[in-house]
């Protein structure tokens, strides 16, 4: 098979980060200067998108210590009582601009007083550009695949620099990890560790749980699989009971992370035979994939989530599945 879409559009990646790092700054301070006082942060979107917002969930508390809302668009179709959003910042994400719960959700906050700021990568016209009171633009070029890759990733860097965290040092660490799993032999390990099996797990901590999620869609779109993403807390309270010897339970790690809820579900897993592999650094010697990591917890996210999509589109191409068209799947989807 020719490379795929999917494939190209991830390969992108290391480019576009030494490419736009600085230009995400110099927007995230703008909008900083344009949000002022405002103490409430609101982040919506769906699927990666949704999966960015978690991710930004995560790096938010650890900056301010305040945890922003995850919103969800449901309540707009809803009679709720009349309420100020005023003191309120609501970050869009939708790399489209065309999500229409979304962009009905900005007009809801809007309406009640909240600033709103459009995440995208979308053209100077479309729905969520017209009416968001700011735009933090990706700048990540065409993608023409299905399943979002740089898309998504330059979501999460539009994130930390939203969130008020220095991305440049980052984004080259970031973007020289990415060449090395393209150039050694990772991507063929793990898809051959995932080929075949009936289920799988992608399971992690902190701030890359994001990165688990979006690796489970990922798998869900491209090659039609139950997947699922978890904490490693999470997954000890009941769902690692599903998994039996014809799953495949990846976890993501870091040798500075806390380590014993992972500890417990490798007991489990060896208990239950599940097949199961780690990814992450080798300095602990625990890594069953040893890989190279940024130095800044958050960026390994990126890495995580850039190996998935490797992963995932080569399996696609092994099996004969289009990782590019999945059956009755379009870019945008329209939920409201």
């Amino acid at each position: 098979m020719n490379d795929s879409h999917m494939k190209r559009e991830t390969l992108e990646t290391p480019a576009m980060l030494r490419r736009e790092a600085a230009e995400w700054e110099a927007q995230a301070s703008r909008i900083h200067k344009v949000v002022g006082q405002r103490t409430n942060v609101v982040l919506m979107g769906r699927g990666s998108s949704g999966n960015a917002c978690t991710f930004g969930s995560y790096l938010f508390m650890l900056r301010s210590g305040r945890h922003p809302i995850e919103f969800r668009p449901w309540v707009t179709t809803q009679s709720l009582p009349d309420a100020d959003w005023s003191d309120t910042v609501a970050y869009a994400f939708s790399a489209s601009g065309h999500s229409t719960d979304i962009t009905s959700a900005v007009q809801w906050l809007k309406a009640r007083g909240a600033l709103t700021v459009a995440v995208t990568a979308a053209p100077a016209k479309a729905p969520l550009v017209d009416l968001a009171d700011s735009v933090f633009r990706l700048n990540c070029g065409d993608e023409l695949a299905v399943p979002a890759t740089k898309s998504f990733t330059a979501q999460l860097f539009a994130a930390a620099a939203i969130a008020g965290y220095p991305i440049a040092q980052a984004a080259a660490q970031t973007a020289a990890a990415m060449d090395s799993l393209v150039q050694g032999e990772t991507v063929n390990s793990l898809a051959t560790f995932l080929q075949g099996c009936r289920t799988v797990a992608w399971v992690a901590r902190g701030p890359s749980y994001a990165g688990a999620l979006d690796a489970a869609l990922k798998t869900q779109e491209s090659l039609g699989l139950p997947a699922f993403g978890y904490s490693a807390a999470e997954f000890l309270h009941g769902p690692i009971a599903m998994f039996h010897r014809s799953d495949r339970v990846i976890m993501f790690s870091g040798a500075d992370e806390t380590m014993a809820s992972t500890q417990a579900v490798v007991t489990t897993l060896l208990a239950r035979s599940v097949p199961f592999v780690t990814i992450g650094t080798d300095s602990s010697h625990e890594a069953g994939l040893p890989i190279p990591l940024p130095d800044e917890r958050w960026a390994r996210t990126p890495v995580l989530a850039f190996l998935s999509q490797l992963a995932c589109e080569e399996v696609a191409q092994r099996t004969g599945l289009d990782p590019d068209a999945p059956a009755n799947l379009q870019k945008v989807t329209r939920t409201l």
